[in-house]
């Protein structure tokens, strides 16, 4: 059995890339998201989401020493997300919403609600639904080996 890349390993560096490219693109939320990436209901990874304000770079790794050796206050509303990983995609892309994901029981979340739908921001604001697809087309052959499954973009 051949390791698949996950979706979720090759645009969430990406939307960093932008975040770190356009201090601009910051959004004005403070909340640790740890985002637990499943693939057939069967957890793979876990990407962790540091937003400390407008002012404070963004921090967006699965490496979880790397987040706690930025953050700047001791402080900060933790909130986790489980999400399949085609799911993630197409939340990213503006296909899926937060709240249709929520109720659908796509997305589970535990901690603020409110937080959590706020991380939708990021990615409108990091590149948006048009950024993202335009990101997915140049990048489509990476895509396909991530075993898109039930992804619609």
């Amino acid at each position: 059995m051949s390791h698949s890349v996950l979706l979720s390993d090759v645009i969430l560096p990406e939307v960093e890339r932008q975040l770190l490219q356009d201090p601009t693109l910051w959004p004005n939320i403070k909340g640790y998201f740890v985002v637990g990436v499943t693939k057939k209901k069967k957890p793979v990874t876990t990407w962790y989401i540091l937003l400390q304000g407008n002012e404070i770079q963004p921090v967006i790794t699965n490496n979880e020493s790397k987040v706690r050796g930025v953050a700047k206050k001791k402080r900060i509303q933790t909130v986790k997300i489980r999400v399949e990983d085609s799911d993630l995609l197409n939340f990213i892309t503006g296909g899926l919403t937060g709240i249709k994901a929520y109720v659908s029981r796509r997305i589970k979340i535990k901690g603020d609600l409110m937080l959590a739908q706020r991380l939708e921001t990021l990615f409108e604001k990091a590149g948006g639904r048009e950024r993202a697809l335009e990101y997915i087309r140049k990048n489509e052959p990476s895509l396909l080996q991530a075993n898109v499954g039930n992804a619609k973009l």
